[in-house]
C-alpha cells in the first residue's frame, strides 16, 4: 500500500519531476561515459601510443563530475522535501507513522533513481560506440570505434547512484523526524518580508567585484600581487570577492534598483507592474543566495567550454602552422637520407613531394631585460639563421611568402605565431629587448646586442628543431657560425601526411633506431599533430560535457525554486482571478516576475566568464575571441528555452484549476 500512494505521488507531481528527473539521467550518463572510457581498452591503447594517461584523465573528471552531482543532487532534494512539508504534515493527520511516512519517501526516491540510473546506463552503452567516435574526431584520430559494454563501469555508476539515493533519503528520514506536525504546517505560513536595499552594500558588492576582476585580468608575470602571494591563495581572494560581491549586488543592489522603480509612480502603476514590482520587492531577499550560486554556476558553465574550446581551436591551428615538413632531420647523415628517400617512395600510400636542406645555428643569448618590479638577466639557446636562407625556404613552403627588408647587422626578425599574435606589450617587450651574443671568443664582444625589429608569422622550421627562431642578415650569421657550429636541417614533405602513422614509426627507425615521439633528432608532422590533438582533445570533450551536467544544474535549480514558488503563490493568483484579471494579463505578471531571475543570474554569469576569460586570454592565450561568442551564443540559447519552460510550468500551476 506505501508503495502505491508512493506510485501515485510520483505519476501526479509528474510535470514537477520531469526537469529534475531528466537532469538526473544526463547526470547518470555523462558519469557512466567517462568511467566506461576509462576503462575502454581501445582508448586506453590510443593514450598509450602517445603516452598520455588518458584512463586517469577520465577518471579524474568522473571524480570531480561526483562532487557537483552531489551537492545537485542535494540541493534539489532539499528542495522537494522543503516543498513537500505540509503534505508530510497530512499524511501525519491521516494516521501515518513516521516510520510509514520514511518509507513512502524511500520508496519514491528509490524508484526516481532507480529509473534515471538504469535509463542512464542504457542511454550510455548504446551511445558508447557514438562517443567514442565524438572522442576520436575530436582529437583527430581515424579510428573505428567499437561496441563495448563496460560491466566495471555499469557497476560504478549504480554503486555511485545508490549511495547517493542512501543519502538523500536519509536527509528525507532527518525531515521527517526533526519537526513535528505544527511546525510542517507552520513553515508554510511564514510571513515573507520585505526586501530593502541599500546603496553603500551594493557599492561594496560592486567593489568587491572590480577587485576580482582586477586581480583575474592581471598579467601574472608583472602583477605585484601575483608575484608576492601563492597563486592558489590569489585565486582563493579572486573567487570569495566575486561570490560575496555577486551575492551583494543581488541581495541589496536589486531591490536598491527595485525600490527606485517602485517608487517611480508613472512606472509603478502602467498595467500589471503594480503587482509584479511588488512581487519581486518579497521574491529577491529569499532568491538572493539562489541567483548569486546561478551566476557562479553560468560563469563556470561558460568559462569552462569557453577556455577548452579556444584553446582547442588556437592550439590545433598552431601546431599545424608550426609544422611546415613532414620530417625534418637534424644533422642527417646520406645514409639515413637514402634509406628515407627509399622507404617513402616504397611506401604505396605516400609519395615525396620535395626535399630540402637548411642550415642554422644554436646560439646562446643572453636577454638584459628590466621589469618594473625586479631585474632578471637570462640566458636563452636561440635558433637563428640567415636571411638568404630564410628567404630560400620560406618560399618553396609558403605560397604568399613575401621576403622582408634587408637587415641590418643585428637586426632579426622572430618567427611564430605566439609572438605575431601577441599582445602589443609582448611584442613591445620583444622589440625593446637587448640579446647579447655568449661566447668566449674576442668576436662576441664586438658584436652589437641583437635586436628584434619585426614579426613573421610562420617559421619554417617544425617544433622540436626550433620553438623561436631568429632571422638574421648574412653577414651576423656568419659571424654567429664562427662561434657555434652549424647544423643542417633535411626537410621532407610527403602527400597526405595526416594518416602516415606507419611511416613515421619506420622513419623514426631509421634515425633513431626505434620509434619516439619526443626524438632530439626527428620532428615530425604527424606525431606533434596528434600528440597535441590527442591531449587538447580530450580535455575539450570533458569540458563539454561537464558544461552540459553545468548548465543542466543551473537550469533545473532555477526550475525547482519557480515550481516552489507558483505552487506557493496559487493563492494569490486565484485571488487575482476572482478580481477580474484576464489570463493573458497573468501570463505578463508571470514573464515580469520570472525574467528578472533569469536574467541577473546571465547578466553576472556572462560578466564573470568574461573577466576570467580576458585574464586566461592575457596569460595562457592571445585571441579567444570567435570560439567564445559562439560558446555564449549557445548557452543564451539554452538559456531561454528554460526561460519558456519556466514560464510554461509557472502557468500551468496557477492556473490548474481554470480551465
Amino acid at each position: 500500500m506505501l508503495f502505491k500512494i508512493a506510485l501515485t505521488n510520483m505519476r501526479k507531481n509528474f510535470n514537477q519531476y520531469i526537469v529534475y528527473f531528466v537532469s538526473l539521467i544526463v547526470c547518470v550518463l555523462v558519469f557512466f561515459t567517462f568511467v566506461s572510457l576509462s576503462y575502454n581498452p581501445l582508448i586506453d591503447k590510443v593514450f598509450k601510443r602517445w603516452e598520455l594517461f588518458g584512463p586517469a584523465m577520465f577518471s579524474s573528471a568522473s571524480l570531480m563530475l561526483i562532487l557537483f552531482i552531489f551537492f545537485f543532487i542535494f540541493y534539489s532534494n532539499s528542495f522537494f522535501l522543503k516543498r513537500r512539508k505540509r503534505e508530510i504534515g497530512l499524511y501525519s493527520l491521516l494516521g501515518l507513522r513516521k516510520s510509514q511516512i520514511v518509507l513512502v519517501l524511500f520508496y519514491e526516491n528509490a524508484l526516481l533513481y532507480m529509473l534515471a540510473t538504469l535509463f542512464g546506463i542504457l542511454i550510455g552503452i548504446f551511445s558508447s560506440k557514438f562517443f567514442a567516435m565524438i572522442l576520436f574526431w575530436i582529437v583527430g584520430l581515424a579510428i573505428d570505434a567499437e561496441f563495448i559494454i563496460s560491466f566495471k563501469a555499469v557497476l560504478d555508476t549504480g554503486l555511485v547512484f545508490f549511495c547517493i539515493m542512501l543519502f538523500t533519503s536519509f536527509y528525507a528520514v532527518y525531515i521527517v523526524l526533526r519537526y513535528n506536525l505544527s511546525q510542517l504546517f507552520k513553515n508554510d505560513q511564514k510571513e515573507e518580508k520585505l526586501a530593502k536595499g541599500s546603496i553603500f552594500l551594493m557599492l561594496i558588492g560592486l567593489a568587491l567585484i572590480i577587485f576580482g576582476y582586477y586581480l583575474a585580468t592581471s598579467n601574472i608575470e608583472v602583477s605585484p600581487i601575483w608575484l608576492t602571494y601563492d597563486f592558489f591563495d590569489v585565486i582563493l581572494v579572486i573567487l570569495c570577492s566575486v561570490i560575496l560581491g555577486t551575492w551583494l549586488m543581488v541581495r541589496f543592489g536589486t531591490p536598491y534598483v527595485i525600490r527606485k522603480l517602485y517608487s517611480n509612480k508613472r512606472f509603478f502603476y502602467n498595467g500589471t507592474n503594480m503587482i509584479g514590482v511588488t512581487s519581486l520587492r518579497f521574491r529577491l531577499k529569499k532568491n538572493a543566495g539562489t541567483i548569486a550560486m546561478i551566476a557562479v554556476l553560468s560563469a563556470t558553465t561558460l568559462t569552462i567550454i569557453g577556455s577548452m574550446s579556444s584553446f582547442y581551436v588556437r592550439t590545433i591551428n598552431d601546431i599545424s602552422a608550426e609544422n611546415p615538413s613532414s620530417y625534418q632531420v637534424l644533422d642527417i647523415s646520406a645514409k639515413d637520407e637514402r634509406e628515407i628517400i627509399q622507404t617513402i617512395q616504397n611506401d604505396q600510400d605516400h609519395k615525396l613531394k620535395s626535399l630540402m636542406q637548411a642550415e642554422m645555428v644554436s646560439a646562446t643569448l643572453e636577454y638584459k631585460d628590466i621589469p618594473k618590479y625586479k631585474t632578471r638577466m637570462d640566458n636563452m639557446i636561440h635558433t637563428v639563421v640567415a636571411e638568404s636562407e630564410y628567404n630560400r625556404i620560406g618560399a618553396k613552403q609558403q605560397s604568399d611568402f613575401e621576403k622582408p627588408k634587408k637587415l641590418s647587422y643585428g637586426d632579426a626578425i622572430l618567427l611564430g605565431k605566439n609572438t605575431y599574435y601577441a599582445r602589443q606589450e609582448i611584442q613591445d617587450k620583444w622589440l625593446s629587448r637587448k640579446m647579447v651574443v655568449q661566447s668566449n671568443e674576442s668576436l662576441a664582444k664586438k658584436m652589437p646586442p641583437m635586436k628584434v625589429v619585426d614579426f613573421r608569422e610562420n617559421s619554417i622550421f617544425n617544433t622540436g628543431i626550433s620553438y623561436e627562431t631568429l632571422v638574421v642578415s648574412d653577414e651576423y650569421y656568419d659571424d654567429l657560425e664562427r662561434l657555434f657550429p652549424p647544423e643542417r636541417v633535411a626537410m621532407f614533405d610527403i602527400t597526405n601526411p595526416n594518416h602516415s602513422e606507419e611511416l613515421d614509426k619506420k622513419v623514426q627507425t631509421i634515425v633513431d633506431g626505434e620509434p619516439s615521439l619526443f626524438s632530439e633528432n626527428v620532428s615530425s608532422y604527424y606525431t606533434n599533430y596528434h600528440l597535441i590533438s590527442t591531449l587538447v582533445g580530450s580535455l575539450l570533450f570533458i569540458g563539454i560535457f561537464i558544461g552540459i551536467v553545468f548548465f543542466l544544474a543551473t537550469g533545473s535549480i532555477i526550475y525547482f525554486k519557480l515550481v516552489t514558488d507558483a505552487v506557493s503563490e496559487k493563492s494569490k493568483f486565484d485571488i487575482l482571478f476572482k478580481l477580474g484579471v484576464t489570463e493573458k494579463e497573468v501570463r505578463r505578471i508571470i514573464s515580469k516576475q520570472v525574467w528578472p531571475i533569469f536574467a541577473i543570474p546571465l547578466f553576472f554569469g556572462i560578466a564573470h566568464s568574461m573577466a576570467a576569460l580576458w585574464g586566461i586570454s592575457i596569460n595562457l592565450m592571445d585571441n579567444i575571441k570567435y570560439p567564445v561568442l559562439i560558446g555564449t551564443g549557445i548557452y543564451i540559447i539554452c538559456y531561454a528555452a528554460y526561460y519558456f519552460l519556466c514560464i510554461n510550468s509557472f502557468i500551468k500551476i496557477v492556473m490548474a484549476d481554470k480551465k
